[in-house]
């Protein structure tokens, strides 16, 4: 799916929204005898976000200056797909596209102190990310596990190798309600028992303040960059910063 907020002065430049609203289908039924991927964390819950972040738009009395775009891509979960179709194949020039801002599973356990930034220190939306943050008496932190490669496993990667500057945050450890340590160990407990698997269900336990906690924090950073006429770059030493400058040069 694919919506377009029409920019009131630099319409021809635009700002991404993504979320994959996949997941694996039907498989072998767990010991409970489920066998449906619902995939309500991972990644209904950034689906809804963007759509949520659109709402957020529509109902501006002025308008962003640049264009917003909305996408939710499929196919993520059997390689990228959908998002990489959209990177080759752009509605909107790749040098008019100002940055990606990508949710992916961010949590069922509420508000956090923290904000993680997946792949840290790769471009300049993350100087966005600390200043609000810092206005909002946030912290940002990294990957807790950057081994694991995330910033190359979900659809904003797509846009980074084209040379968008690509943003991936969530809610990070520490638990405004209960801490950090309480926090870590609901992280745990996902990635165990429920990542990837028919588990990953609605339930009314869920704490959304979190996902929504992150939607409001990406809705005021693509704001601001929609109502400014700068371009975000990579940082120095990032594989990205050789194609966005390419591409920014032609």
């Amino acid at each position: 799916m694919v919506a377009v907020l029409p920019g009131t002065k630099r319409p021809d430049e635009c700002i991404i929204y993504t979320a994959h609203w996949d997941h694996l289908g039907i498989g072998k039924p767990d010991a409970k005898g489920d066998s449906i991927y619902n995939g309500a964390v991972d990644n209904a819950d950034g689906v809804a976000s963007v759509l949520g972040v659109a709402k957020a738009f529509t109902k501006l009395k002025e308008k962003p200056e640049r264009s917003i775009v909305f996408l939710t891509v499929t196919a993520e979960e059997q390689g990228l797909l959908g998002s990489e179709f959209y990177a080759t194949h752009p509605i909107f020039p790749l040098n008019k596209t100002v940055a990606d801002l990508n949710m992916d599973a961010l949590g069922n356990y509420g508000e956090t102190n923290d904000f993680s930034i997946t792949g840290k220190g790769q471009n300049e939306l993350d100087d966005y990310v600390e200043k609000l943050a810092k206005q909002e008496g946030k912290k940002v932190v990294g990957d807790k596990n950057p081994g694991a490669g995330s910033y190359y496993r979900s659809d904003h990667f797509n846009f980074a190798k084209v040379g968008v500057p690509a943003l991936d945050i969530n809610v990070g450890a520490e638990s405004t309600l209960h801490g950090e340590a309480w926090g870590k160990q609901q992280q745990k407990n996902y990635v165990a028992n429920n990542y990837h698997q028919p588990s990953d269900n609605y339930s009314p336990d869920m704490n959304a303040d979190g996902m929504a906690q992150v939607a409001n924090f990406l809705f005021n950073i693509g704001l601001q960059l929609a109502n400014e006429t700068a371009f975000p770059g990579w940082k120095t030493g990032s594989e990205f910063k050789a194609v966005r400058e390419k591409s920014m040069g032609e």
